[in-house]
């Protein structure tokens, strides 16, 4: 439960003097300040208008029933479904529990919230999002049911969904691709900062229709406010300070600041982050690596200290937006950097066999060094045809480049220069379907220069044209879409390739009742192989293999099942849900034995390190299928205060059709949560635990299982003109050594031990 939450409760009085057609309202927020500003919308009707400087708002609604859509700005976009009669004139916003299923997941262009949506879905913003805030996004959204982490160390992770990571889960900013690294390898960062989020957004599921092929596993989206469709009155901001313990000595701090004027906004932001080496329970090395290589715990150097893990990050963002009744135009740029070690000597995808022990080869560690300078234009006509509800554009261009450092040493620089067009049209109803049609324009120019580069420099162009219709029958509401999309790739040293695909879905939600909905989803998608799955060859330093690709891979195809069952009574509220992702030819890498020499990709002899695993890309039949559970009732429910408990779950199982598992699956797991709100005073407490995992793949090492308690408090102090809230957190309680499956140093690096943040977050 947390405390920046709406309701659109209505407020009955007599209507005298007032005609039925016009319908009166007020927003405020938790401390019931006015909300300016904000955009409200009526969904499927032609009518939109403004809060004013008292936060009221003025509508001619006939009686019935509409869905308003409230665009808050900072204080958030959610939907609230009302109905007007003749006695009613009057709507208050005021806090309530249910925000989060209010939310609109603005990852997808038809806005909706996460009950209403045919796929799963998962949404953190508000002061969910600051207490879980974390050094990378893999680790805010773990605890997730379907969520689990690949990890480098602590600096480093991605996120995964439902087993699927990589080039198959796609990262986004405001609905546009986040061009980084970071699919290259797993030791590459993702390129965003978190402490600068606003929400973040997790479709579970292909969601190729809307974001294309590098989506096949699920998106990813993180939104922010350097450009403000709502714009802004008055000078607003804040800052937020927090402090960890010796166990990473986290010092991190963010800030921003926004101004404007009627039809103009303009935002700043800054943000510096700093971790010492993570201090972790036991040793560096899991016991079932240090066996493999016939070492002994008391041999090795590396305990309580996660050698090379530290990082330092910084940087800042300028935006500036343009708005009145017609819609929004807005610029914005944004700088990150970052350097991180990479701890250990990391194994590589399905890699079977355990590298070098470290102090062995390779004394110094690996560090990157990062920048990245990212451009955006996003605008939005509202209405701007009789047919046409929404007209948007957005436009990016990132300039990125890393260098691996080896000890003192430049070893290979990266970089990725790469621009995005993206645009589409909200249509109005029409015979009673809506929809939208839009096309997608990337181009990516990609090298990577160096002794030990191991990917040779590329370009790469995707055109995509989709089209996504949906129509309400009194309970049910069915989902339509098509994407078609062309991949054309230039690599150094090859032909020119040219690849199409077509992805589909159908599927649709029923209304059992009031609170409760069923929803399926079948999708049809296809991937085309990266230009890393295709054309790697050569030593990649930072995860100590050679890697081998595969030009003539053919492209990835996904049947996916979606079933979700999401409720709500007076004492249950929850959703399970239930997939089945049938792959033909799955890319994966696949380990070889080393003989010291192997076949470059235009079939020469080349000699290689023979202590050196390699990877060659091949591709085989796979199936992946699991269930996710969430579930909460009230223990207390009263006014002022309320203790609720909660139950999560999930189960991944993935194998190949030879069956053989996948490497790196996330294991079986459960736990409970309890929640107490009581005023001004939130706290959280977790308890999830890890199952073993000994499903495992040719000669993949097993994990142990393990428990983490987690604990979160808030307390909010709140005035006429500023909001303060003070919070602590409290990772790994229990000081259990942690392994994670999914991650490519799980036998290098376990998660940190027990560890305490302390913060305080000052809004005006």
């Amino acid at each position: 439960m947390y405390f920046r939450r709406f309701l659109l409760g209505g407020l009955i009085a007599s209507s005298t003097g007032i005609y039925a057609a016009e319908f009166n309202g007020q927003l405020v927020n938790h401390a019931q300040k006015p909300i300016i500003n904000a955009q409200i919308l009526v969904r499927g009707e032609s009518l939109q208008t403004r809060s004013d400087e008292q936060g009221n708002f003025t509508l001619d609604l006939p009686e019935g029933e509409y869905t308003l859509d409230i665009k808050a700005g900072s204080q958030g976009h959610f939907h609230q479904t009302i109905r007007i009669s003749d006695d009613q004139q009057r709507v208050i916003v005021h806090i309530d529990e249910n925000h989060d299923k209010k939310i609109v997941i603005t990852a997808n262009p038809l806005e909706h919230t996460r009950l209403d949506m045919a796929t799963p879905a998962v949404v953190l913003s508000g002061d969910e999002l600051v207490l879980k805030r974390s050094a990378n996004l893999g680790e805010m959204l773990q605890l997730q049911p379907g969520m689990s982490v690949s990890s480098f160390g602590p600096a480093v992770s991605r996120p995964v969904i439902r087993g699927l990571s990589g080039a198959r889960v796609l990262m986004t900013v405001n609905q546009m691709t986040l061009q980084d690294a970071s699919t290259t390898s797993a030791d590459h960062d993702v390129s965003v900062e978190p402490l600068l989020a606003d929400q973040i957004e997790v479709l579970k599921g292909p969601a190729t229709l809307l974001y294309g092929s590098g989506a096949i596993g699920g998106v990813v989206n993180v939104t922010d406010k350097k450009i403000n469709p709502q714009g802004s009155t008055g000078l607003t901001g804040g800052a937020e300070l927090r402090l960890g313990d010796s166990t990473t000595e986290e010092r991190s701090m963010v800030a921003t600041l926004n101004g404007g004027n009627a039809g103009f906004a303009w935002h700043l932001d800054a943000f510096s982050t700093e971790y010492s080496d993570a201090k972790i329970p036991g040793h560096a090395e899991s016991k079932y690596l240090l066996e493999a290589e016939g070492h002994s715990e008391e041999e090795e150097e590396h305990e309580g200290t996660l050698e090379n893990s530290a990082s330092d990050s910084n940087g800042g963002s300028l935006g500036t937006t343009w708005n009145d009744d017609w819609g929004y135009f807005g610029l914005s740029v944004n700088r990150i950097n970052k350097t991180y070690g990479v701890p250990g000597h990391a194994e590589h995808d399905e890699d079977p066999v355990p590298a070098p022990a470290p102090g062995e080869e390779h004394e110094e560690g690996v560090a990157i060094d990062l920048e990245q300078t990212r451009f955006d234009i996003q605008s939005e006509l509202y209405q701007p045809f009789q047919s046409i509800d929404r007209w948007f554009f957005g436009a990016s261009h990132t300039d990125y480049q890393h260098v691996e450092l080896e000890g003192e040493e430049i070893g290979t620089l990266f970089e990725n220069k790469a621009s995005e067009f993206r645009s589409y049209v909200t249509h109005k109803p029409a015979d009673g379907w809506e929809g939208i049609i839009g096309a997608q324009y990337s181009n990516r120019d990609f090298s990577a220069l160096g002794d030990e580069a191991f990917v040779p420099p590329s370009k790469t162009q995707v055109s995509s044209l989709f089209w996504v219709e949906e129509k309400s029958f009194d309970q049910l509401k069915i989902e339509l879409g098509i994407r078609a999309e062309s991949q054309r790739t230039q690599v150094e040293g090859f032909e020119t390739r040219t690849k199409t695909g077509v992805s589909f879905s159908s599927g649709f939600v029923y209304t059992l009742s009031s609170g409760d909905k069923l929803a399926v989803n079948f999708a049809h998608a296809e991937r085309h192989p990266s230009v890393e799955e295709g054309y790697s060859f050569g030593e990649h330093a930072a995860t100590q293999t050679f890697e081998i690709g595969n030009p003539n891979l053919r492209k990835e195809t996904s049947n996916n099942l979606d079933v979700s069952y999401r409720f709500e009574t007076e004492h249950l509220t929850g959703e399970i849900n239930g997939y089945w992702n049938q792959f033909d030819g799955f890319i994966y890498g696949a380990y070889e034995d080393n003989i010291g020499a192997v076949l470059d990709l235009h079939g020469q002899i080349v000699f290689i390190d023979p202590d050196l695993p390699v990877v060659h890309y091949t591709q085989q039949d796979a199936a992946i299928k699991g269930v996710e559970i969430q579930v909460k009732t009230p223990l207390i429910s009263e006014q002022g205060y309320g203790l609720n408990l909660g139950v999560v779950a999930d189960f991944i199982e993935a194998e190949l059709d030879s069956g053989a598992y996948l490497p790196r699956i996330p294991p079986l797991k459960y736990g409970l949560t309890l929640s107490y709100d009581y005023d001004a005073l939130l706290a959280d407490l977790s308890w999830i635990h890890y199952d073993d995992q000994r499903k495992t793949s040719s000669n993949e090492l097993p994990t142990d299982g393990f428990n983490l308690l987690e604990l979160e408090l808030a307390y909010r102090m709140t005035s006429a003109d500023s909001d303060i809230l003070w919070f602590l957190r409290g990772k790994n309680l229990l000081d259990e050594e942690a392994r994670d499956h999914s991650s490519f140093l799980k036998d290098l690096a376990p998660r940190a031990g027990r560890s305490w943040t302390a913060g305080i977050r000052y809004q005006f």
